[in-house]
């Protein structure tokens, strides 16, 4: 018969100090991770920034060679027309100076818009870079509560794990969310609407030299056409990105009708048959809660849309007591719920997560209910008293 094997205790106490140097080795090799994501992040930054300049400056260039490239137009036409006014050599100069500005301005146009793609494939690349730096940076942290747990300070740990919990669980999604929110509203500005007017400034400019001298009715009134419908297309995107960042129907008339405003705009640009069911007498609820079930929405259709391959969605809305449920319902190939949320939550992408935050934070319940193959629906369900406000669910 085998005798008991036995463990000196200094032989462990041995493997707790090479395990507890491992970790910190760890921790070091991380943490150099982290600098060198941190330096190349800087550089990118400093890269980005002089793209910026040089877009912008590319910019303005486009602005006054298209300036110079309608006043040699208008300088052609007129010499056109009254061409027996005109030596050849004035004619020819005239031409060949619309000529030149014409492949300029295409030039810097060309120019303008390979600067426009770097400057995007930078800012991605920045974003990476970020969220590698946070990602080393938490599991250093992480890292560091294992050694002291292993240590036997759980004192400490226990510290700065509620420290570290509190830091990315909220405010760095909060940050994130709020950044990502205003980069995107200051590109559509700067890359819609803004260059739209600059481009109605230099068109009446145009429109004006025309009158001045050339006075062509026909060619005036070609003109004037072009610049009610970029205003008209400037309006629409300016609508758009104020209705995306607070629907005013909402404030003004409440859930149902903002809603259905949202549903009737995106039906003009989706074949998915979408239909909003209102169940019960709608009451005005308090305004964090309508834009929570709101957001919620507008979430999940877009999601449903553009991911789900559906052909039919249901937003039902139902008021009973003092509860307001909201579902919504797609009949597309649905998806791996856990894989899914995985992922958002590994790229930082906070719609989904987004959805189920906004209803707990206000006492209600969430849910996903998805499978592949058989579509998804999304509910939640909030309490609320019109006298108090919201009330707590838990």
């Amino acid at each position: 018969m085998e005798s008991p094997q036995t463990y000196d205790v200094r032989d462990l106490d041995e493997i707790f100090k090479k395990t507890i140097l491992a970790v910190e080795n760890g921790r070091e090799d991380i943490y150099a991770i982290s600098e060198a994501a941190r330096q190349e992040f800087k550089r990118i930054q400093l890269l980005l920034e002089d793209i910026r300049h040089e877009l912008n400056l590319t910019i303005n260039e486009v602005d006054e060679v298209e300036h110079l490239f309608q006043r040699a137009r208008i300088r052609l036409m007129q010499v056109s027309k009254s061409f027996s006014q005109y030596s050849e050599d004035e004619i020819r100069d005239a031409s060949e100076k619309a000529h030149d500005l014409q492949l300029k301005l295409s030039t810097a146009r060309e120019r303008e818009k390979e600067l426009k793609r770097n400057r995007d494939d930078l800012e991605r690349t920045l974003k990476k870079l970020k969220e590698m730096v946070e990602r080393s940076e938490k599991m250093v942290a992480q890292v560091s509560i294992a050694v002291e747990i292993l240590r036997g300070n759980l004192e400490v740990a226990i510290k700065a794990f509620a420290d570290m919990q509190q830091k990315y669980q909220y405010g760095v999604r909060v940050v994130l969310a709020q950044e990502e929110e205003r980069k995107r509203v200051a590109r559509e500005i700067h890359d819609g609407p803004v260059q739209s007017l600059a481009n109605v400034v230099l068109r009446a400019d145009y429109c004006q030299r025309l009158y001045e001298v050339a006075k062509d009715p026909l060619e005036i009134t070609s003109e004037l056409s072009y610049i009610k419908k970029l205003v008209q297309d400037i309006l629409v995107e300016m609508r758009q990105i104020i209705f995306n960042l607070r629907p005013m129907s909402l404030d003004d008339l409440g859930l149902v009708p903002a809603l259905a405003r949202f549903i009737a705009t995106l039906q003009k640009n989706t074949s998915v048959f979408i239909e909003i069911v209102k169940i019960g007498q709608e009451v005005r609820l308090p305004a964090a809660m309508e834009i929570a079930l709101f957001r919620m929405a507008q979430e999940s259709i877009n999601n449903a849309i553009k991911h789900s391959d559906c052909t039919h969605i249901v937003v039902k809305l139902e008021f009973v007591a003092n509860e307001v449920i909201l579902v919504i319902i797609d009949d597309g190939n649905g998806f791996n719920l856990e894989q899914t949320k995985a992922v958002a939550s590994e790229r930082q992408n906070f719609g989904l997560l987004g959805m189920e935050e906004r209803i707990k934070l206000l006492g209600g319940k969430f849910g996903i209910e998805t499978e592949l193959g058989s579509g998804t629906k999304v509910w939640a369900r909030l309490t609320y008293d019109l006298l108090g406000g919201e009330t707590n669910n838990e």
